[in-house]
């Protein structure tokens, strides 16, 4: 069982549902960027997913592209990531870490060696945006000797023939995508959210999380209801403290408080409740 799995398992018995915040690399630089995810550790988040910059990220909506571009601006490159990552668990973050990345900048750096390093730095996961599981033979490969989980998308627009074949190639979880576009917050989840999440967990042998527009506590336990296991957030973190830049410890303080709320939300009523 990974730590991935593990994790999943612990909240389970807990009755809470996993959250997970993206936090872009290097944005603005890399010593804010461990400082959140101290903070964002300290507010029990679950997992993290490090998100790596890059120059064309066409499935992310403009809060993210921002940060992907100060990263970049700021000289951050693709072997970085791994350095932040060691940087993690050197200052005792022990939860689970999923890199988030488009293909290119896996393919550039090598397949194999990349998920060699991530290993090696204490990363746990892979969720490559773009590349789809008829074309990921090689990176499944390295990953799965390397003891890395491939995480999945899946999407309203998925078919259940694809589903069932998706599915059948993730591991760690499933990322379900709450509605067509991009990433960004929304006011509400959309229906297509609950229809999407009906049909993934009753087939999907891991668990499967919820991500794109989820922005505060009622997003989470909505999602929650819904049959999701846990649930990813970035635009909202990165608008909490990119207005607040020019006094980063207001800015950590801020992303701390609304990470706590996430998480709170993250328990099922019982234990409210209890």
């Amino acid at each position: 069982m990974s730590r991935i799995s593990e994790r999943f398992e612990s909240l389970r018995r807990k009755g809470s549902g996993a959250f997970i915040p993206y936090v872009c690399a290097g944005d603005p630089d890399c010593d804010f960027t461990l400082r959140q995810i101290e903070r964002l550790a300290k507010a029990s988040a679950d997992i993290f997913e490090i998100g790596l910059p890059f120059s064309d990220p066409i499935a992310d909506g403009p809060v993210i592209q921002g940060a992907m571009n100060r990263s970049l601006s700021s000289g951050f490159r693709t072997k970085d990531v791994f350095g932040l990552i060691s940087s993690s668990r050197m200052r005792r973050i022990d939860q689970p870490i999923v890199v988030m990345t488009y293909y290119n900048p896996v393919l550039r750096f090598g397949v194999a060696s990349f998920c060699k390093r991530l290993a090696e730095a204490g990363g746990d996961g892979m969720l490559v945006v773009d590349l789809p599981p008829e074309e990921s033979k090689e990176l499944d490969g390295a990953a799965r000797a390397n003891g890395l989980d491939v995480v999945r998308l899946v999407a309203p627009s998925t078919a259940d023939s694809r589903l069932d074949f998706i599915l059948s190639r993730a591991s760690g979880f499933v990322y379900a995508v709450s509605t067509a576009g991009t990433t960004g917050a929304r006011v509400q989840l959309p229906a297509s959210a609950e229809r999407l999440l009906g049909r993934v967990t009753a087939r999907s042998r891991i668990p499967v999380v919820l991500g794109f527009g989820v922005s505060s506590p009622s997003h989470v336990r909505a999602a929650l209801s819904m049959g999701a296991s846990g649930i990813v957030e970035g635009s909202r973190l990165i608008s909490i403290y990119s207005d607040s830049l020019n006094d980063k410890d207001k800015a950590l303080d801020l992303i701390e408080r609304h990470a706590k709320e996430m998480k709170t939300a993250t328990l099922l009523p019982e234990r409210h409740n209890g």
